[in-house]
Formats: C-alpha cells, sequence, structure tokens
C-alpha cells in the first residue's frame, strides 16, 4: 500500500477565545430554529457562516472541548479535502493551516492505482445475473457480459446481507487471492455499509450464461467515448482486486463520537458542529446623572439581530429591559446614588452572544439643610438633611479663607459631621457632597462660617495710675477682626458674667481714662471674628487705679514726731507708715487707718524719714516721703584740756541722743588775738593745733540739726605760755623830793599798771606784773 502524504504546516497563530456549538436535528435558540435534519457539508458551513463564525476546526488546543460534547454522533467539521489549495487536507473552511491530525487507522484512504485480479469460473455454473455498485468521483457506466458455466449453490449465509452470487465470487476470489473467506466479507461488508453512498454509483452488470466464456467491457466517458473490449475465455477474467477501504475524491471529515477523523461523502447529511468567536466588546457609560445615564457599546460582528439591554440595581426599582437595534440608548428613572450593573447581549440568530457588561453609579443626590450646628476654636459642627437615594459616605471639603489649597475630611454619619482641626478665628468655607464607590461625588452643597478666635493671653494690668487703666494682651492663636473689653466695678472678675460697659478696640492695649482713684475694677477682654460679631473666650483680671497720694505734715520733739496727712479724694482701705533713719539702725512700719500718727521713742536731733502709702486693696499709691529731725537736747558735758600750743576738746553726747550718729557744732575763740572758728563733727571729740601759746580759748559745743541747734555747753583751755620778761622803767620827777620814792606812790602805780594791763589782757593772755626796784649809782 502506498503511504499517502499529509502536510503538517505548524506557524504562530494568535487564537481568539472561541466557543464551539454541536449543532444537530431541532437545536433551537430563542425564535430561531435549525433544520430539523442532518445536513450536507455544504448546508452545514452555510448555516455556521450566517449563524456562528465557520464550521469547526480541530488543534490540540481544542480537541478536548469538541470530543467532550461529542456524545454518540458523527459531526461534520471544517475540514475538506481539496478545499482551497492544491495539497489536500492542508487548510482548514476558515483559512486556518492543519496544524494537528487525529485520523482513523488507514485514513486518509489515498488515491492509488487499481491492482486486476483474475476470476475463474466452472464451465458447469448456472449463469446468473447480479447488479454491483462501485462509487467513483466520475460517472461512469460499464457494462460486462460474462458467460460462466458454474455449479450453483445456496448461499447458505444470506443473512449477513449479501446476494448469492456475491458469495460464490468471495469463494472465488479467496481461491485465486489466497485470501480467506472471512477477510474478503468483512472487507466487502465493511465498504458495503459503512460509507453511505451519495453520489451516483457506475452501474456493472454481469450476466451470466452457463457454459459462456464471452467478457466483454463497455466504458463511456465524456471525452473518449465508448470503447467496447471483448475477451473470450473460457473459465477466468480480469476484475480490479477488491479494497477494503474506498478512496473518495470529494470527501470531507467527519469528527467521529470517540475523537478520530475519518473521510466521507461531502454530500452525506450528518450533524455539524460551528465556532464563534467569542465577542469581547466594550460598553460605555455617559453623562451620568442622579436619574438619567446613556448608554454606548461596541457593534458585534456577523448578522446580528437586535441588542437586548439588561439593568439591574440594588433598589427596588424594576429592572430595565430594552431590545434595539442601535447601538446606544438612554436609561431613565433611576434612583440617585444607586449601583446599576449592564449587560448588552448581542442577539445572532436567536443566540446571545457574549455580554458587554459594566456597572455604574448614579450620582448621588445633594444634601438639604446643610446648616453650621456649633463652633470651637478648632471645629465646627455641620448638620443636613438624608439626600434621596443612597450614599456610602460624606466627603466634607473646606478651605480657609483667602487660600486655595482645600483639605478633605470623611464623615460616615447619615447627616452630621464634626471638622475637627481648624484655625481659631478664619472663615472656613465647607462643600458636602454624597459618595458611592470611593469615589463618585454627588451634587454640592456649600455653607461658610468662622470658627471661634482663640481666648487671650497675657491679660495684664499696669495699675499705676489713680485715674486711668492701662491694660495689654496677646492672641493665643489663629485670626480675629477686633477685641471686646468690658471695664466695670465687681468683685468676682473670673467669669466676666457681669460685663459691662463693653467697647470694642483693635489694638491689644487700652488706656481707660477717668477712672476713681483707689478702685478695684474686673477687666474682661475676648477676641472677636466675622466682622467683629463672633466673641472667643472671654478673659477676665482685676485692674486697679491707684489710691491718691497724702498731704503729710511732721511735728517733731526730742523724743518723738507727730504725722499727720490728708487725702484730696478717692477711696482707701489703710495707710501704711514707716519712719526710719541713718543714724543709727532703725526702721519702723506700722498700718493705720487714721490720718496722722505719732512717732515716739525717738533720739534727739536725729534725721528721720517718714513715708505714708495709701493702701486699697492690692493697690499702693506713690509713697509720700518727708524728712525732718528731731528737736536736739544740748551735750551732757565739755572738757578742754591744753598743752603748749594745742587745745583737747571732748563732749559726752546728749542722753536722748545715746547710741546716734548726731551732728555737733563747735565754737572756739580766742578773744585776745580776735579768732573766732566753727567746726561741724559727728565725733564727740575735737583737736585744734598751733594755737598761740599763752592765749585762753573757749569753746561752745551744741546739738545741731538743719533748722535747730541745742543751747551749748561751754568750756575753755589756755595754751602754755612762753615767759618773756619785759621791764618797764619809769622815771619819776616830782616837785617834791623823795615822792618818787615813797612806797605809796609804788602801789598806786602798780595798781594803776594793774589796772591798765587787765583792762588790755584781762586773762586773754598770760601776762604777771611785778614790782622791782633797783638802785641807780650816781657818778
Amino acid at each position: 500500500m502506498n503511504g499517502l502524504w499529509l502536510p503538517l504546516l505548524l506557524s504562530s497563530v494568535i487564537w481568539a477565545e472561541e466557543d464551539y456549538f454541536h449543532i444537530s436535528p431541532n437545536a433551537t435558540w430563542d425564535s430561531y430554529t435549525f433544520p430539523d435534519r442532518n445536513t450536507t457539508w455544504d448546508e452545514a458551513r452555510d448555516h455556521c457562516q450566517k449563524c456562528f463564525k465557520e464550521l469547526t476546526t480541530i488543534t490540540s488546543g481544542n480537541v478536548h472541548l469538541i470530543v467532550r460534547k461529542n456524545a454518540s454522533l458523527n459531526y461534520w467539521t471544517g475540514l475538506r479535502r481539496s478545499y482551497n489549495g492544491t495539497v489536500p487536507w492542508s487548510k482548514w473552511s476558515n483559512e486556518d493551516p492543519v496544524t494537528y491530525q487525529n485520523w482513523y487507522p488507514g485514513h486518509p484512504v489515498p488515491n492509488k492505482v487499481k491492482e486486476k485480479i483474475s476470476v475463474c469460473f466452472s464451465t458447469t455454473e448456472t449463469p446468473l445475473s447480479t447488479l454491483i455498485t462501485t462509487p467513483t468521483s466520475t460517472p461512469v457506466t460499464s457494462t460486462q457480459t460474462s458467460t460462466v458455466t458454474t455449479p450453483v449453490t445456496s448461499p447458505s449465509n444470506k443473512t449477513d446481507g449479501m446476494c448469492p452470487i456475491l458469495t460464490e465470487i468471495l469463494e472465488c476470489l479467496n481461491m485465486v487471492c489466497n485470501m480467506t473467506y472471512n477477510e474478503l466479507k468483512d472487507a466487502v461488508h465493511k465498504y458495503t455499509y459503512a460509507i453511505p453512498q451519495a453520489v451516483t454509483p457506475n452501474t456493472t452488470t454481469y450476466s451470466t450464461i452457463p457454459h459462456a466464456t464471452t467478457f466483454s467491457t463497455a466504458f463511456n466517458t465524456a471525452t473518449n467515448g465508448t470503447t467496447t473490449e471483448s475477451t473470450t475465455a473460457s473459465n477466468c477474467i480480469l476484475v480490479d482486486k477488491p479494497d477494503s477501504e474506498v478512496y473518495i475524491e470529494d470527501a470531507c471529515v467527519v469528527l467521529l463520537s470517540y475523537g478520530m477523523w475519518k473521510e466521507v461523502k461531502c454530500n452525506e447529511s450528518h450533524p455539524f458542529i460551528c465556532y464563534d468567536e467569542r465577542f469581547f466588546g466594550q460598553i460605555n457609560v455617559s453623562n451620568v446623572t442622579k436619574n438619567t445615564g446613556n448608554l454606548s457599546w461596541s457593534e458585534a460582528p456577523g448578522n446580528i439581530t437586535h441588542y437586548r439591554v439588561e439593568i439591574k440595581g440594588n433598589q427596588t426599582n424594576p429592572t430595565f429591559n430594552n431590545k434595539t437595534t442601535d447601538l446606544y440608548t438612554e436609561i431613565k428613572d433611576l434612583v440617585p446614588g444607586n449601583l446599576y450593573s449592564v449587560q448588552v447581549f448581542p442577539v445572532k440568530c436567536g443566540r446571545d452572544l457574549n455580554p458587554q457588561n459594566i456597572s455604574f453609579y448614579t450620582v448621588p443626590s445633594a444634601v438639604e439643610n446643610l446648616t453650621v450646628v456649633s463652633v470651637t476654636t478648632e471645629s465646627i459642627l455641620l448638620n443636613w438633611s438624608k439626600p434621596v437615594g443612597d450614599s456610602d459616605f460624606y466627603s466634607v471639603e473646606y478651605r480657609k479663607q483667602n487660600e486655595s489649597q482645600t483639605q478633605k475630611s470623611k464623615c460616615k454619619d447619615s447627616n452630621e459631621c464634626n471638622v475637627t482641626g481648624l484655625s481659631p478665628g478664619f472663615e472656613y468655607s465647607f462643600t458636602v457632597k454624597a459618595i458611592v464607590n470611593d469615589n463618585i461625588e454627588g451634587v454640592s452643597s456649600s455653607v461658610s462660617d468662622y470658627t471661634k478666635p482663640s481666648k487671650v493671653v497675657n491679660l495684664t494690668s499696669a495699675n499705676n495710675h489713680s485715674t486711668e487703666i492701662t491694660a495689654s494682651w496677646k492672641l493665643l492663636a489663629g485670626n480675629n477682626s477686633g477685641y471686646r473689653y468690658c471695664l466695670y466695678e465687681d468683685s468676682d472678675c473670673t467669669t466676666c458674667k457681669n460685663a459691662t460697659n463693653c467697647n470694642i478696640t483693635t489694638n491689644k492695649t487700652i488706656h481707660d481714662y477717668g477712672k476713681t482713684d483707689g478702685t478695684k475694677y474686673c477687666l474682661c477682654v475676648a477676641a472677636l471674628t466675622n466682622n467683629d460679631k463672633l466673641p472667643g473666650e472671654m478673659v477676665g483680671i482685676s485692674a486697679y487705679t491707684r489710691p491718691n497720694t497724702v498731704a503729710l505734715t511732721l511735728v517733731p520733739k526730742s523724743d518723738s514726731i507727730e504725722a499727720s496727712w490728708t487725702l484730696v479724694a478717692g477711696h482707701y482701705e489703710k495707710f501704711i507708715v514707716t519712719i526710719e533713719t541713718t543714724s543709727f539702725s532703725y526702721k519702723k512700719t506700722d498700718n493705720t487707718s487714721s490720718l496722722s500718727y505719732p512717732f515716739r521713742d525717738l533720739k534727739a536731733g536725729v534725721e528721720y524719714t517718714v513715708t505714708v502709702i495709701t493702701v486699697n486693696g492690692d493697690l499702693r499709691s506713690d509713697d509720700v516721703k518727708k524728712k525732718i529731725y528731731t528737736l536736739p537736747t544740748s551735750p551732757s558735758w565739755v572738757n578742754a584740756t591744753s598743752d603748749k600750743t594745742t587745745i583737747y576738746v571732748q563732749w559726752g553726747a546728749p542722753d536722748k541722743s545715746t547710741g546716734a550718729t548726731i551732728q555737733y557744732k563747735v565754737d572756739y575763740r580766742a578773744a585776745f588775738w580776735n579768732i573766732d572758728d566753727t567746726n561741724l563733727t559727728t565725733s564727740t571729740n575735737i583737736t585744734y593745733k598751733n594755737l598761740h601759746p599763752g592765749t585762753r580759748y573757749d569753746f561752745n559745743v551744741s546739738v545741731v540739726t538743719d533748722t535747730d541747734m541745742s543751747s551749748p555747753v561751754s568750756a575753755y583751755a589756755k595754751t602754755e605760755p612762753e615767759k618773756r620778761t619785759l621791764i618797764l622803767t619809769m622815771l619819776c620827777s616830782s616837785q617834791m623830793p623823795l615822792q618818787c620814792e615813797s612806797n605809796v606812790t609804788q602801789t598806786d602805780l602798780l595798781k594803776e599798771l594793774d589796772k591798765t594791763f587787765n583792762n588790755g589782757f584781762q586773762d586773754l593772755v598770760h601776762w604777771k606784773l611785778k614790782w622791782v626796784e633797783r638802785k641807780v649809782n650816781n657818778p
């Protein structure tokens, strides 16, 4: 047996995803009904091309899908021997190359030269006549007449469906070709019944006449005409050698139920398998609003009768189902914020192709009655009515005034959202949208409002004026348009609940004049925003005007000072009085509500400073200071001692000034020399040097203040004299002899001289008058 060359074409093929359809009698899709009978290969292909893509191809990749549905029938496939090519069995009906083959053993049957065999007959056989039919691709009529004499026997196996003459021929072939009877019978049986005959057969008629030896064959063709060949033999003839498989010129392939291939005549009737490329189109949704949307989709290939649009939502509204020949449609009456799934089915011959799918959300409705419920320095609470339809959550976009950057907050509450993290005192605009599917925003609603301004800090009152309140503060954070401050008299300044007498300022300081001195006020300050309409938290402190100062009067004595004063106007609670001195360590402070105060047990001659401060609550007036000396008293004693030219003067402090540093005034005088001098000292002694010898010095020591002086205490001392002798010679002339020598005269003269010197010198300088007699020798 000659081998049949079947090309195996390998190529890179990109396959679309395919579906396979086994079409058997009475198959239906919707309103389309396929023929209720099996069809020829051409009819099957026509149906496949009309309602599908093409008759199926078979590859190693899809064979398992096709065979699995094959059941027990043989189906036409898209393979034909001579389809669209010079190489048989090389292409499928859709032009794809054949890359996979699974032929039944011995198939496809090759077109080979027929072998001839001799058929001999017995001359005693009774002539019989029978009709043998052999299929060919070209109609040929052959008539053979043979006279054969053979014994006539009745066939014993008529139940096999064979004519008696065929049995005898098979027995003859068995003898000539050395084939067993069963082998020949099986081959003929298989040929006769396995392959349905659809092509008009050639008819060969054998006329068997007893003992005839003439063999006649007539061939009729369109081109060669008729040829008659006569052969006369005694008992044998030449016939084609029988073949178990018959070559079919116009052959098409059927897929056997168990998956193998076999060629049969193309005009036979069988069910068939079509394939169609799975349709993958695109569907778009546009112009989606709360209640409407526009759908458009890709055109499906092939004989599409219409498109069926199915829309399902998760709400209770009915499913939308529509048929259209257009590639678009508008849908209405949708629920806001609802999820809808859309399927568009191209319908081909009553069959739904692979649907185009898409899901979309309608736009949520706008929230209603959007209002600001409350505000703080860092948050604003929004409230609204739930929108019609559905929503997953709410998006709140907000933006600070004069800024382009926006921020978002996600709120899951059904009708309320507290936006936090805001800055104090700023205006914010809010846009609220219902959201579905995380990013589909509904119609927006907007509102704007201010956060409260932050409270003021470092609020301080200077408290340094008697008729003016001066205060300052700072803003803790954020923004504001101004400040409200209230200044009123009250005992409780922490809550500012009774705040009155309020004013507005844009400054962070105030100077409020015309207040009563020595008065406690409550100062409350709050920052303002929204054009001074929205106040922040009010902060309060106590603020005071300082009490007025007193007019102080002091009346001193040697051991006391009487202080008294007057207050022009205003409030006071008490006075703080202080007396102090630098003369010794002494300071005394006391409080009094009286307008006078006596300072007792003071030291004489000491300078004291008296201070009076007016007090009202925590406030103090400026202090009023005044200095004054107590009246001085005299030193307790004074003593002066001397040497030749130096005098030492000492004294004792007054008894009322013991321990204090006071000032002494020391006056001294040398009358003879007309010398006067004064010295001030805080010491209780003084030394005078380089004095005149033999001179008396007088000293007066007093205690002095800036305005007063005590009575002086006196003492004197004389310096030691430097003795010199002054001789006075007196010439006595008298008319009376011996007058000058009289003792009386001498005594009187000495008295007169002593009187004269005493009047001149007194005891201011040292002097002594002595009479010395001296004799004169006359020559």
